[in-house]
């Protein structure tokens, strides 16, 4: 599997937004017990949700550097998803125009085959 195959972009398409649901979901439990009150377990939770989070990035075939400014642009596009379905917030027109220009960075950063 080359950088250029449509089945590298996929694989890592699908780590990122694995790694985006274990850190936004990782968050939010522990938003849910400092915030929101919730009991400890809560937090635990969030904090080894948060650790997975931390491994699945390793998964990707590039440099550190690359794999987290990538993986910036797939946070924007997929906290909105989370938004969306979790919190019942619509985004507005800008948030969705600057997801889809940070969409547009992760494609010219990690898919462009050099």
């Amino acid at each position: 599997m080359n950088e250029g195959s449509v089945s590298f972009a996929l694989v890592s398409l699908g780590l990122f937004f694995l790694a985006a649901l274990f850190e936004i979901g990782g968050g939010y439990l522990v938003w849910l017990w400092l915030r929101e009150k919730k009991g400890i377990w809560i937090g635990l939770l969030g904090g080894v949700v948060l650790a997975v989070y931390g491994i699945i990035p390793t998964f990707q075939p590039a440099h550190f550097g690359r794999v987290y400014a990538a993986y910036g642009g797939i946070f924007i596009v997929s906290s909105l998803i989370w938004g969306k379905f979790v919190d019942r917030t619509e985004p507005d027109r800008y948030e969705i125009i600057g997801a889809l220009i940070a969409l547009i960075g992760v494609f010219i950063m990690f898919y462009i085959p050099r």
